[in-house]
């Protein structure tokens, strides 16, 4: 039996996001405030990051804001956090949200969110940690991405935990085996530097995988914060990818990515179509306070 003290919590900062996801990211927050965990999150004060952390707080809970330095004038702090942890960059951020963690949570997100859910799922596959991540499948927002990874030879079912609400989670982790594997010490591999390096060479994705579909919710990511602009592209032979571009729609429709993500990569199912798309690939500017965080929301719901 696991013993758990701190859940870390993936979730989006999108302010558009239907009602039924914000109340969610709420009651998540008082359920782990009221259970006695420290939660751990990305420290904003937007969208479902802002309240599950107002959740904690209210019911008493330790509330921990892991925010990068670089963008601490750009990214609104939740104010009265028990602690806030200043780290240098993107990359650091999500290093020590996961070493801070016992467990791992995924409420619905958008591609940050994304990028950390098979990031932890990649680790666990290279044996580089023992903890579960749960995926909290509200509305089955989550279920094309569900779909897209059952088909991966590299995807170790081990470390998943599936939930249909938050009211799931708590039960789910205290009843979780960790699985029978020997931890292996050493780098913990990651793409932000190979993606923002200096070149305009295209970013294609040709092969389904766990290491892939991590890579390419990364390079998403960083590109919708303006870090890059290098072409990105599926070679979607046969619908390989079709779930996962699934999701990309379901994000889009749920407003956790705004619809100008989807033109940050094409698809394509032969390699010929797919250059000539990636060619005319234009560059894409977000507003992310105007089209993503929208108005501060220091609350949660009463």
């Amino acid at each position: 039996m696991t013993i758990l003290k701190t859940l870390t919590v993936y979730l989006g900062s999108s302010g558009r996001a239907r009602p039924v996801f914000q109340d969610s990211a709420a009651d998540l927050g008082r359920i782990i405030g009221e259970s006695g965990y420290h939660l751990v999150y990305g420290g904003m004060d937007a969208g479902l990051m802002g309240q599950i952390a107002s959740g904690a707080q209210q019911a008493g809970g330790k509330v921990t804001g892991i925010v990068p330095r670089k963008l601490q004038d750009s990214e609104r702090i939740l104010k009265d956090l028990t602690e806030t942890v200043l780290v240098e960059d993107l990359w650091q951020r999500k290093k020590k949200m996961f070493e801070l963690a016992d467990a791992i949570v995924s409420l619905p997100g958008g591609f940050g969110t994304l990028d950390e859910t098979l990031e932890v799922l990649y680790w666990g596959k290279l044996k580089l940690h023992t903890m579960p991540l749960v995926l909290v499948n509200i509305e089955n927002y989550w279920a094309p991405l569900i779909a897209f990874l059952r088909t991966l030879r590299d995807f170790d079912q081990r470390f998943l935990i599936v939930v249909d609400s938050i009211e799931g989670v708590i039960p789910a982790l205290k009843a979780w085996d960790a699985p029978s594997i020997e931890k292996q010490d050493g780098h913990f591999p990651h793409f932000e530097d190979e993606i923002m390096r200096k070149t305009g060479e295209p970013i294609i994705i040709d092969t389904p995988s766990v290491e892939n579909a991590y890579y390419v919710a990364c390079a998403l990511g960083l590109k919708q914060l303006g870090k890059h602009t290098r072409p990105i592209g599926f070679l979607n032979k046969d619908g390989q990818f079709d779930a996962l571009l699934n999701w990309f729609e379901r994000a889009a429709l749920e407003h956790f990515i705004t619809d100008k993500c989807l033109k940050l990569f094409d698809a394509a199912p032969d390699e010929k179509t797919l250059q000539d798309l990636l060619k005319n690939q234009h560059a894409v500017s977000i507003d992310l306070h105007k089209e993503k965080w929208g108005e501060r929301r220091e609350k949660a719901r009463p």
